[in-house]
C-alpha cells in the first residue's frame, strides 16, 4: 500500500512540474517574440558613458551626454511617438551596460560583440513632451552615474 502511495504522489509531483515547465515555455515564447513590423528600429550602443542612438530608417546618429547639474541631455534623445512600437536593438562598445527604462519596464542587458532585441510599447496615453528617464544599471566605471538620457514622446 505504502509504495503504491509513493508512486501516485511521485507522478503527480513529476506531472505538474512537466505541466509548468511546457506552460512557461511557451509563454517565455510568446513573451520575447518581437513584432514583426514595429513602426521604428533604432539601434542603441552603450559607451562609458553615454547611450548612442542610431535610426536606420532615416540614417540619423544621436550621442546622448547627461548633465546632472540641470537634469538635461545634450546631443538628443530617444524619441517615440504615442502609440508607437519601437524595436530597440541593444550592445555595448566597451564593457556590460544595462539599458533601462523603468517607467515602461524595461530592462536589457547591453553586451559587447552581442545584439539584444526588445519591443518597447509606447502608451497611447502618453502625451508630446512626456519625457521617460533611460539609465544604465549596470556598473560600468567611474561615470556609470552619469549614464542617463531621455525618451521623449514626440
Amino acid at each position: 500500500m505504502v509504495e503504491r502511495l509513493e508512486i501516485a504522489w511521485t507522478l503527480a509531483v513529476v506531472g505538474l512540474i512537466a505541466g509548468v515547465a511546457v506552460y512557461s515555455t511557451i509563454l517565455l515564447y510568446h513573451i520575447d517574440a518581437l513584432t514583426p513590423d514595429p513602426n521604428e528600429y533604432v539601434d542603441v550602443t552603450g559607451h562609458q558613458w553615454y547611450w548612442e542612438f542610431y535610426y536606420p530608417a532615416n540614417n540619423t546618429y544621436v550621442n546622448s551626454t547627461y548633465n546632472a547639474a540641470n537634469n538635461t541631455v545634450s546631443g538628443g534623445a530617444l524619441w517615440a511617438e504615442p502609440g508607437w512600437v519601437v524595436q530597440l536593438n541593444i550592445t555595448s562598445a566597451d564593457v556590460v551596460h544595462s539599458f533601462n527604462i523603468p517607467q515602461l519596464g524595461i530592462r536589457l542587458d547591453a553586451i559587447p560583440g552581442r545584439i539584444n532585441s526588445i519591443d518597447v510599447n509606447i502608451p497611447s496615453s502618453a502625451t508630446i513632451g512626456t519625457m521617460y528617464l533611460i539609465q544604465c544599471t549596470e556598473f560600468c566605471g567611474t561615470y556609470h552615474g552619469t549614464m542617463r538620457s531621455f525618451l521623449e514622446i514626440v
